[in-house]
């Protein structure tokens, strides 16, 4: 009887050990944008992720960072569609700091990804979202056009729009 109850015992303890020696999500932070900085863009994600899952929901600042982190590295790997899903969720969430120089930042990020379809979402809903600041986001689009990195499709899409 003994030895089963230790088989039984064992894998609980193990699992209580590797909880308790679990980063924080504040370390799991530096970790995820050491990976950013590295350009280690899915293990930035991966980290970020992780960490959202760990911090209470009071603590606004964290969660902020998090997102910051994930956010970017999406931009950066140039997954577009969820980049911009994020930012317009984030938008609304966090309207103070999802602000027009963080859409100009992002559609910066997924141009040099060579997401050129997906900076001009970003570009034409920060554009909608801050029309004050329309000037920067036409003259981005303005530059995206001419660095000649647009499809047709693109390139009329943008003229549909009235961009072009």
């Amino acid at each position: 009887m003994q030895p089963r109850r230790t088989i039984l015992w064992t894998p609980l303890i193990g699992l209580l050990f590797l909880i308790g020696c679990s980063p924080d999500p504040a370390q799991l932070k530096d970790e995820a944008q050491q990976a950013l900085s590295v350009g280690d863009f899915s293990q930035a994600r991966e980290i970020s992720a992780r960490a959202l899952g760990q911090v209470p929901e009071s603590d606004k600042r964290l969660i902020w960072s998090l997102e910051r982190i994930r956010l970017e590295a999406l931009a950066r790997d140039n997954q577009a569609a969820e980049a911009f899903e994020t930012l317009e969720r984030l938008a609304a969430e966090y309207p103070a700091q999802a602000d027009a120089s963080l859409y100009l930042a992002i559609a910066s990020y997924l141009e040099e990804a060579g997401g050129a379809g997906g900076a001009i979402d970003i570009l034409v809903a920060g554009d909608k979202r801050f029309p004050e600041k329309s000037e920067q986001f036409e003259a981005e689009i303005q530059e995206l056009h001419e660095a000649g990195s647009m499809d047709p499709a693109e390139i009329e899409r943008l003229r549909s729009l009235g961009y072009l």
